[in-house]
């Protein structure tokens, strides 16, 4: 089951709503968030950044392998191609 994240004001602590996000690049996004409590209403930006990977994506190995492969001549593809057999 995927977990969400709660956002929450650091004026009064009440649950928070992201009413914008501007994606700055692949690893970097701008939140822009309101507190959900009227008697509060403070408005305010959590930057959000990817950190690190702990399971690399089986899509980046595809590509990777993809990208190896291709690059080899067609006598060390069929080499590879032996060597797997």
């Amino acid at each position: 089951m995927a977990r969400t994240a709660d956002i929450y004001c650091n004026v009064c602590n009440s649950k928070a709503m992201i009413t914008r996000t501007d994606r700055i690049h692949s690893n970097f996004s701008k939140l822009y968030c309101s507190c959900r409590n009227s008697k509060c209403g403070h408005k305010f930006v959590i930057n959000q950044e990817f950190s690190h990977t702990t399971k690399t994506s089986l899509l980046t190995k595809e590509r990777l392998l993809k990208l190896l492969i291709g690059q080899l001549s067609e006598e060390d593809k069929e080499k590879l191609k032996q060597e797997l057999e």
